[in-house]
């Protein structure tokens, strides 16, 4: 079991605290429960006005490194060349890497991170010391911990989740990436299929599945309803890959038909005004209504009243798509039967006609379709609740699966073979599958 600084875990995030990242926020909360040391490392604050609740529980210092490159140029090139005379041998190699990707690339996002890197070592490591570092997202902070471990030696690790796996540009820099690290995580097994395609079956890449807080996420929180119309739900953050705009047209076939409902949009995001501007087009007003993000606590109330959650997510032209989106899991463990698109690592969580619904993507029509034969037959919804509650019990329980990262984490610390570690913890879940609680009694209180 870990315990005091020598064993100090140093988070790389691009950003923090982030609203839509609470997944990171309960990983560093259980982590530090667990007997972890960790400083969180963002390269920016988001200044968001929500903050989960999940946050104000973590200890962990924060250091804030200077993101806006021009503007700190001369504290970029100060400290940098300090750390040059400091290092010379270290830094020069580390900065011909970074220099050469940035000429190829035609951009300075890589000596950017480099630089920031230069800062974290000569600057922030003497008042928060750490002896491995592990960094959320393949891009970015990745990068920076890349260069970390060239200027010092200080091992790394990192998740991977979605964006960052599919819009990188330079492969060959991914898979240097992952060569160099401890270990790298990934959400789904779909992203580590793709990962394994591109670095090879021996690379360190291992799937861990975000989970939720299954105390807080509880069919028992099923709001008791009378009122006639159903209420649809769906959650995320306005941007094109959640496919809102597909699911507005499958709710206007709906209305077509003669059938009243209710749906809530919840989040923020780049498309509101055009979403918006869609709900009006097709005259939608009176049915959905577009609420702002919401906190984890918030977005409760949302769960307990819906009698299905739907959600739309498509692959954009760019390669960008979601990996299993925590909202599904949320909604499936508070028993609300869900619709969504056969995408990415989507199938892993829903199996299509027993734990929930799927449709292809971009097809509202089929959408449309899918959403009123779940309305109207309570016997499906019923099967559906019961089976999906399982699964989510089974394999989406955060604070089991954060378990696996700590063992990781554990390992990497200590020189173990991860692999080994891996292979271990499967034998153990695999002989430790069975669900907790009684899934039927716990459903016949909301039937």
């Amino acid at each position: 079991m870990p315990s005091g600084n020598r064993n100090t875990i140093g988070f790389l995030l691009k950003g923090y605290p982030r609203l839509s990242e609470t997944f990171i926020a309960n990983e560093i909360a259980l982590l530090e429960k667990s007997g972890f040391e960790i400083h969180i490392f963002a390269l920016r604050n988001p200044g968001e006005r929500i903050i989960h609740g999940q946050v104000r529980k973590i200890n962990a210092g924060v250091t804030y490194l200077p993101d806006k490159f021009w503007p700190n140029i001369l504290y970029f090139l100060s400290t940098n060349i300090r750390l040059w005379r400091r290092t010379p041998k270290n830094y020069w190699h580390a900065f011909k890497v970074a220099f050469s990707r940035s000429m190829r690339r035609q951009s300075v996002s890589t000596i950017k991170r480099f630089a920031q890197a230069g800062i974290l070592v000569h600057d922030k490591l003497s008042s928060a010391p750490v002896q491995h570092f592990h960094a959320h997202f393949s891009h970015g902070p990745t990068t920076v911990a890349y260069f970390v471990k060239m200027l010092t030696g200080i091992p790394y690790s990192f998740s991977a989740h979605a964006k960052d796996i599919y819009l990188q540009g330079d492969i060959e820099f991914l898979t240097r990436k992952i060569w160099n690290a401890k270990f790298a995580v990934t959400c789904t097994e779909y992203n580590r299929r793709h990962l394994i395609s591109i670095v090879g079956e021996a690379a360190p890449v291992f799937r861990v599945y975000h989970g939720i807080d299954l105390n807080m996420f509880s069919p028992h929180r099923k709001i008791h309803r009378t009122r006639k119309k159903p209420h649809i739900l769906s959650v995320g953050r306005l941007v094109a890959k959640k496919g809102f705009a597909t699911l507005l047209q499958a709710l206007k076939i709906i209305r077509e038909q003669g059938i009243e409902f209710e749906c809530d949009i919840v989040g923020g995001g780049e498309l509101r005004q055009e979403l918006q501007a869609q709900i009006d087009r097709l005259n939608l007003q009176k049915n959905v209504h577009l609420h702002n993000e919401k906190s984890q606590q918030e977005l409760l109330t949302f769960y307990q009243r819906a009698d299905l959650f739907a959600l739309a997510c498509e692959v954009q032209t760019n390669g960008d798509r979601d990996g299993i989106p925590n909202v599904l899991v949320e909604a499936m463990a508070t028993a609300t039967p869900v619709v969504a698109t056969r995408i990415s690592g989507i199938p892993e969580l829903i199996t299509h006609g027993k734990t929930g619904m799927l449709v292809e993507p971009k097809n509202p029509e089929a959408l449309a379709e899918m959403l009123i034969s779940v309305l109207q037959n309570s016997s499906l919804r019923n099967a559906m609740r019961k089976a999906a509650l399982q699964k989510v019990q089974q394999d989406f329980d955060h604070a089991r699966n954060i378990k696996l990262i700590a063992e990781f984490l554990n390992a990497a610390l200590s020189g173990e073979n991860i692999g080994l570690v891996s292979t271990l913890v499967d034998i153990k879940r695999s002989s430790n599958s069975s669900v907790p609680g009684n899934t039927e009694a716990v459903l016949c209180e909301i039937e």
